[in-house]
């Protein structure tokens, strides 16, 4: 099975919520990119769980998240702007404009 990025998106209302929100997609391997969007090794199955662990922290009411699944290859053609601090594992790229 082959390895995929699986990259989570959320827009959280309470401080308290995202918080716990925050801290939970680390506890899972995840690595946060900015504020609201993390990313990390995994597969379709630990997608689940993160969503099912997320279902129990968002409110529905006012809260989302979104994650996708993509593959690896996918991910290493993204379009990375800037010199950000954070990056999915193995990934680290010099400052600047990178077009894979």
């Amino acid at each position: 099975m082959e390895t995929v990025i699986i990259l989570v998106a959320y827009d959280i209302s309470d401080p308290g919520r995202r918080d716990r929100a925050a801290k939970l997609l680390q506890s899972m391997g995840l690595s946060r990119l900015q504020r609201s969007l993390y990313a990390g090794r995994g597969g379709a199955a630990k997608a689940r769980d993160i969503a099912r662990a997320l279902e129990r922290i968002l409110d529905s009411e006012t809260d989302v998240a979104d994650i996708l699944v993509l593959p690896d290859h996918a991910w290493s053609r993204r379009i990375e702007v800037g010199n950000g601090r954070a990056r999915v594992p193995g990934r680290a790229r010099p400052p600047g404009v990178h077009i894979a």
